[in-house]
């Protein structure tokens, strides 16, 4: 779960530090604490004298207290909107608006998702992706369009919500603390340090808000991907949409009216998607590089050179391939489709694997744990190993030798913009062309049924030739003759 996780933040370790340092940056400028001196000097002209005692006793008061529920409130949407972007967002911006029309009744935190025009645009394609996504023959579509306007819509406002907070929050505290502070110098020191801590506070916040997004965000997609599988149950996509609009609508409106409750809803949910992240990386990865990527490139055309040496090969692989003095001219991504053939190389369902070929011939490589390195050499065996083309994939199988072509024992798929490069890359691992043999099946099954035609019809001349032409010379229209066309000797 952890080594999961920390493989996921590392993917975005450039975005989480730029995040983190603009967030630190606009904590600094545009908080109160720039000038910390002029607001303290211009409070302490109110002669609004306080106690040393009584003033560190009310920051702490306020630091425990109300910039806590401060936080609770600004970060209440995260989990929604990690969940469900789309349907968050068009909830959010509907009860902004609401409550501004009243008058502002309700003591929210603003959003993006309250802008009129913002709010608009979400809902449209809130409509169209839900229509999508609730039709099985539209849903894969859905996800490969929408669905990625709607993951990266989601990340733009969990970072732009962030750095609103950072600024709201240590705006808020540093007011509260400068006022607090006035008159008593010897406060003056714990103030200052209470505010930078609630800056760092308030950019430690933003930064694990992005981290929650993408769990929750991962577990919920890869949902949708496996809902996907189960399309042969009648209205079960519109169901499973019902669902997860009803959950988000939920989870906000706990979190919208009781902050406290929702803080310990997400962290709950929080928890729950992060025992089943691993398992959702997966498949949130297997959809992405098998057909989101693909589809994308399918409208433009495929690559007829793309190379055969993916642009980030692992470390692992690398490593690996040094110790072993190995060169390789292959190093592609697959991913597990079955796995009944090595029982020391255990393959889970959509698990990544890398295929790597060297003058040694074809290997799969998996990382097993954090160090744990598990190979597998496909020649050698008592096997046959096909590469095969499908509209969705090109997938690599084995079939026992004597077998009959459609038993697999091993599959696997990698993506089909390989497409292009087919027959160099059957060449290059060395495996057979799946619809060249079929298509000799074929070719071989046809020429046995002519020759045994033929043997059949010089056999069966043989035997009744003679009583064929004696029927000829008696004339078509006798009884002999049509008695032997009824037993079809002719």
């Amino acid at each position: 779960m952890f080594e999961a996780l920390y493989k996921e933040i590392k993917s975005y370790k450039r975005l989480l530090i730029i995040y983190a340092s603009i967030c630190l940056l606009v904590a600094v400028f545009c908080s109160p604490f720039f000038g910390i001196k002029d607001f303290i000097v211009r409070a302490s002209e109110t002669q609004e004298l306080v106690p040393a005692s009584e003033t560190i006793s009310t920051l702490t008061d306020m630091f425990m207290g109300k910039s806590l529920r401060n936080v609770a409130g600004a970060y209440a949407s995260v989990v929604g909107v990690s969940a469900e972007p789309f349907t968050a967002l068009v909830y959010l911006g509907l009860i902004e608006n609401i409550n501004r029309l009243c008058g502002s009744p309700l003591n929210i935190v603003p959003t993006p998702a309250g802008n009129p025009i913002v709010f608009l645009l979400v809902a449209i394609f809130f409509v169209i992706s839900k229509l999508m996504k609730s039709f099985e023959t539209t849903k894969v579509f859905g996800l490969c369009t929408l669905g990625e306007l709607e993951k990266y819509l989601g990340l733009v406002f969990i970072l732009a919500l962030g750095v609103m907070n950072v600024v709201g929050l240590t705006d808020k505290f540093a007011v509260t603390t400068v006022k607090a502070a006035a008159g008593a110098p010897e406060a003056s020191a714990a103030s200052v340090a209470m505010g930078i801590a609630a800056t760092f506070f308030s950019v430690f916040m933003a930064v694990v808000s992005v981290i929650v997004y993408l769990v929750v965000k991962t577990v919920f997609f890869g949902m949708d991907a496996l809902q996907s599988c189960f399309s042969f149950v009648p209205f079960s996509g519109a169901l499973f949409e019902v669902f997860k609009t009803v959950f988000v609508v939920v989870i906000l409106t706990v979190n919208v009216f009781f902050p406290w409750i929702g803080v310990a809803l997400n962290i709950l949910v929080f928890l729950i998607c992060l025992v089943l992240f691993r398992f959702f990386l997966s498949v949130e990865e297997f959809l992405r590089k098998i057909y989101i990527k693909p589809f994308i490139a399918r409208l433009r055309g495929f690559n007829d050179e793309i190379p055969f040496i993916y642009k980030k090969v692992p470390k692992f692989v690398k490593k690996y391939c040094e110790s072993e003095n190995i060169i390789y001219d292959v190093a592609i991504p697959a991913y597990a489709f079955k796995h009944k053939e090595a029982n020391d190389f255990r393959m889970k369902f959509m698990e990544k694997i890398w295929v790597i070929h060297t003058d040694d011939g074809t290997i799969f490589l998996k990382k097993k744990g954090l160090k744990k390195l598990q190979k597998y050499e496909l020649f050698g065996k008592e096997k046959m190993y096909y590469l095969k083309k499908d509209f969705r994939f090109l997938e690599i199988f084995s079939n026992p030798k004597d077998e009959k072509l459609s038993k697999k024992d091993l599959r696997a798929v990698i993506s089909v913009e390989y497409l292009k490069r087919f027959d160099e890359l059957c060449d290059k691992l060395g495996f057979y062309n799946y619809h060249v043999v079929k298509e000799n099946i074929k070719q071989t099954k046809k020429e046995l049924r002519i020759e045994k035609r033929e043997a059949k019809s010089i056999h069966f001349y043989g035997q009744y030739g003679c009583k064929i032409k004696t029927c000829l010379y008696q004339g078509k229209g006798s009884a002999s003759f049509r008695q032997r066309r009824r037993r079809g000797l002719f």
